[in-house]
C-alpha cells in the first residue's frame, strides 16, 4: 500500500487517482445504510455525466479537475450541476485550486487532492434553485406518469417531461429524480461495498460505473 501511495505522490494527479482518493475519503467518513455511490454517472435526458455521485438523503455531484485538465468548461458544468443536484463540489489539485476557487460560487464545495489524499477546503451548501426542467429530464416517462394520471401514455417521453415540469412542484420532481438515481445506481453501489475493503484501488471503481443511458 505504501508503494502505491508513494507512486501517487510522485506524479501529476490524474483524474483516476483523484477519483480513487475521493472514494476512499467518502468511505472513510463512514457509510450510512442509505449511501449510494456512482462513478462516471450518466444522468438526464441529454445523458450528461457526473464524475462521482453520492446519494443519501441528498444528491451530491462531484466534478474532478486534474492536473491534465483545464477549467474552461467548469463554469457551464457547475451551472448544470446546480440546476440538478442538491449539493455540488469540485475536487482538484493544488495547482488548479486558485483557478477553481475563482470560478466556483460560494455554494460549491471545494476539495483538494494532496499527498495521495483528499483534503476538504470548503463545504457545499444546498442548492435552492433546482430546475424543474432538469429534474423532469432526468426522470423516466413511466415514473412521471405515476403522478400524472391525466397524461396520455401514448405521448412521447419529451412531451411527458415537459408536462411534468409545468404541472408538478419542484419538491415533487426532486423526489422523483432522487428516486430515479437511487433505482439506477443502488445495485452497482451495493456490489462495490460488498466486494471491496478499505484499500480501494482504481480497478475497484469499475464496480461503480453504470453508464447506461436514461431511456423513456
Amino acid at each position: 500500500m505504501k508503494d502505491h501511495l508513494d507512486h501517487e505522490k510522485s506524479e501529476n494527479a490524474s483524474e483516476i487517482l483523484i477519483r480513487t482518493a475521493l472514494v476512499r475519503h467518502l468511505v472513510s467518513l463512514g457509510r450510512s445504510q442509505k449511501c449510494i455511490l456512482a462513478a462516471e454517472a450518466v444522468y438526464g435526458s441529454e445523458n450528461r455525466r457526473a464524475d462521482l455521485l453520492q446519494l443519501d438523503d441528498f444528491s451530491h455531484a462531484f466534478e474532478i479537475k486534474s492536473d491534465y485538465d483545464n477549467t474552461s468548461r467548469l463554469p457551464g458544468q457547475l451551472v448544470e450541476y446546480a440546476r440538478t443536484f442538491d449539493l455540488v463540489s469540485v475536487v482538484t489539485t493544488q495547482r488548479l485550486l486558485p483557478e477553481v476557487r475563482a470560478i466556483a460560487p460560494r455554494r460549491v464545495g471545494l476539495m483538494v487532492f494532496s499527498g495521495g489524499k483528499i483534503e476538504p477546503v470548503r463545504k457545499p451548501t444546498i442548492n435552492k434553485q433546482l430546475s424543474k426542467f432538469h429534474l423532469a429530464g432526468g426522470t423516466t416517462k413511466a415514473r412521471l406518469l405515476d403522478v400524472l394520471p391525466s397524461s396520455s401514455k401514448n405521448r412521447d417521453a419529451a412531451e411527458v417531461r415537459a408536462e411534468a415540469a409545468k404541472a408538478l412542484t419542484t419538491k415533487v420532481l426532486r423526489h422523483l429524480f432522487h428516486s430515479e438515481l437511487i433505482n439506477r445506481f443502488s445495485e452497482s453501489s451495493e456490489t462495490f461495498f460488498t466486494e471491496t475493503d478499505a484499500e480501494i484501488s482504481p480497478e475497484d471503481l469499475l464496480l461503480l460505473r453504470r453508464s447506461s443511458r436514461l431511456f423513456a
